[in-house]
């Protein structure tokens, strides 16, 4: 039996794909499969970095917004030691109340009634010049890859303000 040139036309009695055609084509469908697979699995590792990170700034928007409505909706405010706790008093015939208490307990943003509003609280920072203007500094953080590498991780910062609108009439 001859050996076939592979470099000269086939006959036509000579159909189909020889075995080198075949295992080379399975090792560039390899190459390909894997290159796509690659690609998918770094995307979605993308996709839930990016999702957590979302989910991270809605929440700590979410905190700060019910923060500073209720800032708006109080007569003054006092910030405690540390600057990490503030209460928001409105005036009332009777005397002042307490509308609001908001403090940092570990690394969560709570209210008077010890419900945490965000959690991953870094930094947290009530400043007040004369009791009625109120700017909130906040940071969080999330380790949203492996511990061991800083550069998957996310950070959000956040400032605001917001000036105590009911005044005592009274």
């Amino acid at each position: 039996m001859a050996v076939r040139n592979p470099f000269l036309p086939r006959r036509r009695d000579e159909a189909g794909l020889t075995l080198m055609e075949l295992m080379i084509a399975g090792v560039v469908a390899a190459i390909v499969l894997l290159a796509v697979i690659t690609m998918y699995i770094t995307s979605m590792q993308a996709w839930d970095r990016a999702g957590a990170r979302l989910a991270l700034q809605r929440n700590a928007a979410l905190a700060m917004d019910k923060v500073l409505f209720d800032v708006r909706h109080g007569s003054h405010v006092e910030i405690g030691a540390g600057s990490t706790s503030m209460t928001i008093y409105r005036a009332t015939v009777a005397g002042d109340s307490t509308l609001a208490v908001y403090q940092l307990v570990g690394d969560e943003l709570r209210n008077q009634h010890g419900v945490a509003l965000v959690d991953r609280v870094t930094s947290l920072v009530f400043t007040s010049g004369n009791g009625f203007k109120v700017e909130v500094e906040m940071s969080l953080e999330d380790d949203l890859g492996t511990s061991a590498q800083q550069a998957d991780d996310a950070t959000i910062y956040m400032e605001s303000a917001a000036v105590c609108r009911n005044q005592s009439l009274y």
